[in-house]
Parts: structure tokens; sequence; C-alpha cells
């Protein structure tokens, strides 16, 4: 199954040498006293802190930008908190409540509670992936996953009762991901999930250490942070990206033959079988191929802010990232790998809000096919606040 993925990175951070601190104070708001024990994060990044047993926390060397903070704790509901280092609060006063356990929704329609033995394996592949990476990643806690398949509009949803635990030895990451989002629209042959994710390093021998790193940058090059941060730098072409304009068109007559065949079945075996059968082989749909653009050509720069727009699809192709061996094969694709090729297209949104660590809002803004429909899964994602030590191949 070929699949449209949008990830959301809900946090707008700037990659910039800073040395801006957050202090802050976290109350039970019933009692007012200390929760000491609390996990502050910034979302999808690896900088963190736990609260002391006064309650009191400390986040040190945040780089400048906006951002969000999530502030966690058994027995108390999630607070986040969104912040700018450009106007940093002296001291955070954070409240935090108790949690108080509700009954599920009614949902109208209604869905069937299934079981992590029959729908873990696609939770899976559509959660961590099917990359090299991912086969190194595993989830430690799966039994806090609950699931739901809502029949008649097949569709899977997926929820935590607590953070998702993984650990990633192939980029040297141990991950704990708040769950907020997660489903496969089976019909429409789409996937999204989304969530607050603090990345920890793993400890290692040098050796590891030294593949980790490796592993990381593999990761990174041409990877939708890596597009997206070119694009807000407006450097895309000096990073390896081409970029095309593409109109995807549906194969019309596949599209009656098909038709056809659901009102008469018996279609199938008249005289014209043999060539309803050469079109219905054909791909579903065709693409015409533009020019390659600029990335001027498709960047606009308002009042501070950067937005990418486009109409139709934009092709992306990265000459340092070669498709994985894995990616042919889950195609069933025989033939030599080439740089990788993504298509990209909005999705019900004029333009994309951009940040300098590759994000875009709103994050349900953008689908994405081919390879980053199949690559861009948790078993390779980077926090935020990555950046190559050393530089990419064949850029300055």
């Amino acid at each position: 199954m070929k699949l449209f993925l949008t990830i959301s990175l809900v946090l707008l951070a700037m990659i910039a040498p800073a040395q801006n601190r957050l202090q802050g104070h976290v109350v039970d708001g019933e009692t007012n006293m200390p929760v000491a024990g609390s996990s502050v994060f910034i979302t999808n990044t690896s900088l963190a802190s736990i609260t002391n047993k006064e309650g009191y926390f400390e986040i040190s060397d945040i780089p400048a930008g906006i951002y969000k903070l999530i502030i966690t704790h058994v027995g108390f509901e999630t607070v986040t908190y969104d912040f700018s280092t450009e106007k940093m609060p002296a001291k955070l006063k954070v409240v935090v409540k108790p949690k108080v356990l509700a009954m599920e929704t009614v949902v109208v329609g209604g869905y069937v509670k299934e079981t992590w033995e029959k729908w873990g394996k696609t939770f899976t592949d559509y959660f961590i992936g099917l990359s090299n990476n991912s086969t190194k990643t595993v989830i430690k806690n799966h039994k806090t996953l609950r699931f739901r398949f809502y029949q008649k509009l097949n569709k899977l949803e997926v929820v935590a009762d607590e953070p998702i635990i993984i650990e990633n030895k192939g980029l040297g990451y141990k991950l704990a991901y708040q769950l907020e989002h997660f489903e496969i629209n089976f019909k429409d042959r789409t996937n999204f999930f989304a969530g607050h994710i603090l990345f920890t390093d793993m400890k290692g021998s040098n050796r590891q250490v030294r593949n980790w790193e490796e592993n990381r940058r593999e990761a990174y090059t041409g990877s939708m942070m890596h597009f997206f941060r070119s694009v807000y730098d407006g450097n895309g072409l000096d990073q390896g990206f081409e970029i095309r304009r593409v109109k995807k068109l549906r194969n019309i007559e596949k599209d009656r033959i098909k038709a056809l065949y659901r009102l008469n079945p018996d279609h199938r075996f008249s005289d014209s079988s043999e060539y309803y059968q050469r079109i219905l082989s054909q791909q579903d749909f065709t693409y015409e191929y533009g020019t390659t653009l600029a990335v001027d050509s498709i960047r606009i720069v308002e009042d501070g802010q950067k937005f990418i727009y486009w109409p139709d699809y934009l092709q992306i192709v990265n000459k340092h990232k070669i498709e994985e061996q894995r990616y042919l094969d889950h195609h069933m694709e025989r033939r030599s790998r080439y740089p990788a090729r993504s298509l990209i297209t909005l999705q019900n949104e004029p333009a994309l809000l951009l940040d300098a660590n590759g994000n875009w809002y709103p994050a349900r803004g953008l689908l994405s096919e081919w390879y980053w429909g199949w690559s861009e899964k948790v078993g390779d994602l980077l926090p935020l606040n990555y950046g190559p030590s050393k530089t990419i191949a064949g850029t300055p």
C-alpha cells in the first residue's frame, strides 16, 4: 500500500546557539503544594528537566525561538505552555490539576475494540516504519496501547494510556512519545500521527556513538526536516534538492472500466476482456512534470515570516539520498536504487508557515507520497535541536 503521511511536529524553534534558561515552579492546583518528580520538557527535543522536592525545575541552553513546554506527572493533567526566548518569563509558575477519570466518549457509529495481537504489526509498520533504522527500533510498553477499529469508516485509531517508551538502537535514542493522535484511514489510504516527544541519548561505546552519529546524518540527509530547513534558508538547491512542479492526472479510462466491472461482472468475459485487463494493469495516475524550480518560486517572505506555496504537486529529489533497498522490496519493485523521490501536495490550505527547524504549520496541511510517505516514521525521527556535526555531502 502506498501511503500519504504527515507527521505533526508541534514546535516552533530556531536552531541558533544561545544561553537561554527557563526556570519554573510546579504546584498542585488544589493544595498549592509543590509537585516533585514532574517531567518537564520541550516537545520534540532532548531538552528536559525533573522538578525537585520543592517543585522547581530549570532547562538551560535553549536555542532562540518559540517553544511548547510540556509538564506531566502521574495523577495530574498534562499542561502545555508556549513561550518565546525573546520574552522569557522571569520564573514560570505551573499549576497542575489532579486528573479526573472519565468514561470514554460515545462515538456515533461505534468502533470495535481490538488487540495488539491483531493490529500490533500494522501499527508498528505505520508508526515505527520499515526502514533499516526502524528494524532496530522497539516499543517497550506496547500494553499501554488500545486499538479501535471503525468498520463503517474502515479506519483504525490507536490511543495510549501513558507515554510510549521506544528504543531506537539504530539512531541511539530513547523516546518517550506522548501519543495525542494516531489513525490509519484504509479507505483514503492515509496515515496521520501526532504527539509530544522527549528524546534521550542512549549510552554506548565510542564505536557505537560514532555509528549512531553516522546513522543520524544519513537519516537527516534528504529528510523532510532537511528539505524544509533548506527552503527556510533559501538554499534548497545548494543542499542537493531538485524541485519540480507536477500535475497528477487520474487514469480516467481505468476508472471507467473498474466502474463497468462493478456494475456488470460479466464484462470480464466479453470480447474486450484483453483490452480491459491491459487497462486495469496500468497505474491509477499519470504525471506531467514541469521544469526545475528555484526555491524563491515557492517561498514567500512576509513580515519576517516565511511561507511555502505551490499549486498541484511538487516532486522533491535529493541527489545525496539513495533509496533504501527495503523501500523497493516493500513496493515489490525490481530495479536499481535511485536518488530518493518524494511527492508533496497542500491539503486544504492556501500556504504553509515554515520555521527554521524544518516544521510546517498547520501539521495536517501537507500530504507526502513516495519515499517520504514510506520513510518519515518514528524509526528515522530526529529531535528538532539536532544538527549534523559535519557538512552534508556536496554542500559547503
